[in-house]
C-alpha cells in the first residue's frame, strides 16, 4: 500500500512538474535568437568583405591617420566607423531579406536568419543606432555625432525608399559615402571626392546585380538600361575631374577618366568594379599624400 500511495502522488505531481519545463525552454529560445542575431549582424559584414567591399572603413582609417593628433580621439574614430558601417550593413541586409532569399550571390542562411528573427532584429538596430549616435556625440562631438546620424538615416531612406530609382540610387549612395567620411573629416573637397568614389563603385556593383535585381522588380539606374548607366558614368567621371583638378593638375586629373575606360573595355561588373577599386586606391592615397604634404 505504502507504494501505491506514493505512485499515486507521483501520478498527481506529473502536471506540475511538467508545467514548470517551458520556462528553460523560452529562456534558451531567447538566448538563441540573440546568439542568431549577434552571428547576422557580424556576418552582414563579413560576407561584404569577402566580395570586395569595405572601402569606405579604409577610407576613414586612411583619414584618421591623416589626421594625426589633429582630432578629438583617433581610437573612438575607429570603432565608431566600424561599428556605423556594421550596423548599415545589417540593416540593408534586414530590409533586403525578402528579395534577397531570391539572389544566390547572398549567404541564404544570413538572409533566413533576418527572416526569422525580423521584429527583435529591427527593435535591436534601432537600440544600436541610438547608442552610436550617443557614443559619436560623447567621443567626438556633436559635428561627428550629426554625421553618423545622418549617413544612418541616408541608408534607411536609401534600403525602403530609392534603391529602385533610378539615378537618384546613384546619387544618394554618393551622399552615403560622403556622409561616412564625414565622420572623421569635415574637409569638403575630401569629402566631395569619397562620395564621387562611393557613387562610382556602387553602379558597378548595381550593374553586378542587374540579373536579380531585375527578377526582383526593382529598376536600379543599372536595370533601367545599359545607356543611362554608361551616362550616368560619364557624369560622375567629369566630376571626379573637376574635384581633381585643383589638386592634382590636368594631366594627372585626366585619371578620373579611368571608370569610363574600364567600363568599355571589360564586359564583367564585378571585375570592371574591382579595378576600378584599385585606381581609386592609388588616386586616394596620392590626394592624401599631396594634402599631408601641403599641412
Amino acid at each position: 500500500m505504502p507504494s501505491r500511495e506514493v505512485a499515486e502522488q507521483w501520478s498527481a505531481a506529473r502536471p506540475s512538474l511538467a508545467a514548470a519545463v517551458p520556462q528553460p525552454r523560452v529562456e534558451a529560445t531567447q538566448s538563441n535568437t540573440a546568439l542568431a542575431l549577434v552571428w547576422a549582424g557580424i556576418a552582414s559584414t563579413l560576407h561584404r568583405v569577402q566580395r570586395g567591399e569595405g572601402a569606405l572603413p579604409a577610407v576613414n582609417l586612411s583619414l584618421v591617420a591623416l589626421l594625426g593628433s589633429g582630432q578629438p580621439s583617433p581610437l573612438a574614430s575607429i570603432l565608431i566607423s566600424g561599428l556605423a558601417i556594421g550596423l548599415m550593413y545589417a540593416v540593408n541586409d534586414l530590409i533586403d531579406a525578402p528579395t534577397d532569399s531570391n539572389n544566390p550571390k547572398k549567404d541564404l542562411a544570413l538572409v533566413s536568419t533576418y527572416l526569422a528573427h525580423a521584429r527583435v532584429a529591427s527593435v535591436a538596430l534601432v537600440v544600436l543606432h541610438l547608442a552610436a549616435v550617443g557614443w559619436a556625440l560623447l567621443a567626438l562631438g556633436p559635428r561627428a555625432a550629426a554625421a553618423v546620424a545622418g549617413v544612418m538615416v541616408v541608408n534607411l531612406v536609401y534600403s525602403t525608399a530609392l534603391k529602385g530609382v533610378p539615378v537618384i540610387d546613384v546619387v544618394w549612395c554618393g551622399l552615403w559615402g560622403a556622409l561616412y567620411a564625414a565622420i572623421v573629416e569635415p574637409a569638403p573637397g575630401l569629402l566631395l571626392l569619397v562620395g564621387l568614389m562611393t557613387a562610382v563603385c556602387h553602379l558597378y556593383q548595381a550593374l553586378d546585380d542587374r540579373a536579380s535585381d531585375a527578377a526582383n522588380a526593382i529598376t536600379t539606374t543599372a536595370v533601367r538600361s545599359p545607356t543611362l548607366s554608361r551616362n550616368v558614368l560619364a557624369a560622375l567621371s567629369s566630376l571626379l575631374f573637376l574635384a581633381l583638378y585643383p589638386t592634382l593638375g590636368l594631366v594627372w586629373a585626366l585619371t578620373a577618366f579611368t571608370p569610363l575606360a574600364i567600363y568599355f573595355a571589360c564586359d564583367r561588373p564585378h571585375v570592371a568594379w574591382l579595378l576600378t577599386k584599385a585606381y581609386f586606391g592609388v588616386m586616394w592615397l596620392s590626394v592624401l599624400g599631396i594634402a599631408r604634404a601641403a599641412d
